[in-house]
């Protein structure tokens, strides 16, 4: 669906696959909860802490690894995140330690800091004309290292086999990706050799009436938009339970909403190739909201599943819209762009949990649901706003 670059394939494959390697390690502790509970030997609230402090490392580095890629170059970031999110896999069962336990994660999240960072500029380099397609690409593959998680630790505890395994089999990608990053550093030396622009300098162009008016609303939609996600993530498997669903239908729900965020970002790789990324982040919003409403209104089984669907493929794809719609704007400085939107959203996802739960203990984990979307609305005026503020070049 992506037409790459001949001299830049490793360079996407690396890009794909540290999309897909962080899509994997950051549902590990979820995907495997009550085992770890099991395997520590306390309880279940300081267990869910290792989600924490993955989240943590993410928010308290990601722009600082921006500022490496800048200095040192994205291949070596990339190595540096994949050695650390391998030290997360492997060292989770190898040391079964809680407060190791701890430690590793937040390296796992420093390690998905990269991801926010360097991928940006290596699918910049790798695919220059079809930026948004292959950043929406990246997303799916994100999505589906989501899947490979749960997917494996439950072939390992079908086949009565400790479901840490599952972490070891993971393991291969960030040992294949280190043993192709030597050839990606030769088709960017030799692209430097043919004297090619920086890759720092390979997007196209976005203009912003006030650069302040644009990354403000950047932020405050990412945010917004990071809410919703998780927001969504976190309770529509408990929501679904008070309704009176069965807990096995209820987890579906999930993954039905999971399904329609990878398909949704598999189709927008061919739909960015003609529509406008600020229509898309517009459209989008309005469309994944009015699926969640719909969804509330109607109050039927069948329809939360395929309302949770739709609103999976309108808003699986938007935080890959977010980062390319600011590393274009920014376009000299890709990696220190994205960063900033990896701090944001991240933020958000520690911050989420905080105030919903308060909400939740006091109101019932219907508000949840409403707080998703009054978190729409905002994103929504966000979008709004910055349509209005930033115009292609040809538009000048």
């Amino acid at each position: 669906m992506l037409k790459k670059q001949n001299k830049y394939k490793m360079v996407a494959f690396l890009a794909f696959a540290l999309y897909f390697l962080t899509g994997a390690a950051c549902i590990v502790v979820g995907s495997s909860l009550s085992h770890l509970v099991k395997m520590y030997g306390i309880a279940l609230d300081k267990v869910v802490l290792l989600g924490s402090a993955y989240a943590l490392g993410r928010v308290l580095t990601v722009y600082f690894t921006g500022r490496m890629v800048e200095k040192f170059g994205p291949i070596k970031v990339l190595a540096v995140g994949t050695v650390l999110i391998g030290a997360f896999l492997i060292g989770i069962p190898t040391v079964p330690v809680y407060y190791a336990g701890l430690a590793f994660a937040f390296l796992g999240g420093t390690g998905m800091g990269t991801q926010d960072t360097v991928c940006p500029v290596l699918l910049s380099m790798a695919f220059h004309d079809t930026y948004a397609g292959a950043m929406s690409a990246g997303q799916a593959f994100f999505g589906l290292g989501n899947f490979t998680t749960p997917f494996l630790v439950g072939i390992m505890l079908s086949g009565k086999l400790p479901f840490y395994y599952s972490y070891y089999i993971l393991m291969i990608v960030p040992v294949v990706m280190l043993c192709c990053i030597p050839f990606a550093k030769k088709e960017i030396q030799g692209a430097k050799q043919e004297g090619e622009e920086e890759q720092e300098q390979q997007v196209k162009p976005l203009r912003a009436k006030k650069m302040s008016v644009a990354f403000g609303a950047i932020i405050v939609g990412d945010i917004a938009y990071c809410a919703v996600v998780n927001g969504i993530m976190t309770y529509t498997s408990s929501f679904a339970e008070s309704l009176g669903i069965a807990s096995s239908t209820a987890a579906f729900m999930l993954t039905v909403y999971n399904v329609g965020c990878f398909v949704g970002s598999m189709a927008f790789v061919v739909i960015l190739r003609k529509v406008r990324e600020q229509t898309v982040l517009l459209v989008n919003s309005v469309g994944g909201v009015a699926a969640i409403i719909l969804m509330l209104l109607v109050d039927q089984i069948p329809v939360y599943f395929a309302c949770l669907a739709i609103a999976g493929f309108f808003l699986g794809v938007l935080f890959s819209v977010y980062v390319t719609i600011a590393t274009r704007i920014d376009y000299k400085h890709v990696s220190r762009a994205a960063s900033l939107m990896g701090t944001a959203g991240g933020g958000s996802d520690i911050l989420t949990p905080v105030i919903t739960g308060a909400m939740v203990a006091l109101w019932g984990v219907r508000i949840a649901y409403v707080y998703v979307i009054i978190m729409s609305a905002v994103s929504i005026l966000a979008a709004i706003v910055l349509r209005m503020n930033t115009s292609e070049e040809e538009d000048l």
